[in-house]
């Protein structure tokens, strides 16, 4: 049986989590291993073929100290497991970012996952933003020596053209199949973000009170027209759950009852049935935008980050409302055109998503 050392965001958000239940369904007869926190024992424990090793375990932590010995080397368990694996796949959205001036650390730890790495493959990433014509050409250097690398945006792409080893693909979450059939309900789903702590290089936290009264604003217009709400978090870690609980108490009181908060945490399936009987979408998150898409709604992205940017322009004719524009739009006018959209349709867009794994199952399959 074939070893994979999976790299990923594991911080309990629930796009990312997603893409690491996609990529072990898709090769059942491998093995994969992650290494992530304890609780991951408990939002895995249903994938079969993927072991867990998180840093609290025993067992991980009787086999640092036996290879620290032996090595002087911290960190022993993780580069064991890359060494040992037949490949590495480096799996997430915003991966390749240039988040500060200096972003030595990120490409030290991005260096040493190739340079430990039989084979190294990265699925479903962007590439930027930057700032620093420097941070590309590092990166276009070491990306000489991946095995494959499929980016989510054509955008990305363009940054390496005369590069052989990158492609791009639409995002890894538009191969997942299992997408609840259920009765559509007069509902509006909320995916919110937390603008408020979003500072350093590319910030958004200015946003944070027209961001939060414009979709207050809009949950009102949804309500007086006697649509249930549901507010839902994707990061527990980063904090989603506190501005929808913001948005939530600001709303007049005799129709905050007909609102609710869902928060992700190990009930993927009951946030996944969400998306199934709501009618239309309002959506921040990015992975939000294309699960509304996948259950084919009506769908109003709000552009927070330069990647939903990216991705709008490959797939969504309206290219949806950005930050800065929110102060100054009618939440009136945003529900009627919202409401008079047409809803999406994702026919041949999965199709050409199973491109982000073509190079991995010509090893794996």
């Amino acid at each position: 049986m074939k070893r994979v050392f999976i790299h990923a965001f594991m911080a309990g958000n629930l796009g990312d989590d997603l893409m690491v239940r996609i990529l072990c369904g898709r090769y059942p007869k491998v093995h994969f291993f992650v290494f992530a926190d304890g609780s991951y024992h408990i939002r895995y424990r249903n994938i079969k073929n993927l072991t867990v090793f998180a840093p609290e375990d025993r067992k991980t932590r009787i086999l640092n100290r036996w290879i620290k010995k032996l090595t002087g080397k911290e960190d022993g368990v993780r580069k064991l497991l890359l060494k040992s694996s037949h490949a590495a796949v480096h799996i997430g959205g915003s991966v390749f970012v240039q988040h500060l001036d200096d972003w030595s650390g990120f490409y030290a730890m991005d260096e040493q996952l190739l340079r430990l790495s039989k084979n190294l493959f990265v699925i479903g990433a962007n590439f930027g933003p930057y700032t620093n014509p420097q941070y590309h050409e590092q990166y276009r250097q070491l990306f000489k020596g991946y095995r494959d690398i499929c980016f989510r945006d054509s955008r990305s792409k363009e940054e390496f053209p005369e590069a052989a080893n990158i492609r791009w693909a639409p995002d890894v979450v538009f191969n997942y199949k299992e997408i609840p059939q259920v009765s559509v309900k007069k509902q509006v789903l909320f995916s919110v973000v937390d603008l408020k702590e979003r500072g350093g290089k590319y910030p958004i936290s200015q946003y944070q009170d027209s961001y939060e009264g414009f979709l207050k604003n809009l949950a009102e217009v949804f309500l007086k027209k006697r649509y249930h709400v549901k507010f839902i978090s994707f990061c527990h870690m980063q904090k989603d759950h506190e501005a929808a609980e913001r948005i939530q108490k600001k709303i007049p009181r005799e129709f905050r009852e007909d609102t609710e908060l869902l928060s992700y945490d190990m009930n993927l399936e009951e946030c996944l049935l969400a998306f199934a009987e709501s009618e239309m979408i309002v959506g921040t998150r990015f992975h939000s935008i294309i699960l509304g898409m996948m259950a084919e709604k009506r769908i109003l992205p709000i552009i927070y980050d330069y990647k939903t940017r990216n991705m709008l322009e490959d797939f969504f004719e309206e290219r949806g409302l950005e930050l800065f524009e929110l102060e100054n739009i009618s939440a009136v006018q945003a529900a009627e055109k919202l409401e008079g959209s047409v809803p999406f349709s994702a026919e041949g867009i999965r199709e050409k998503a199973a491109e982000q794994f073509m190079a991995l199952d010509r090893m794996l399959q």
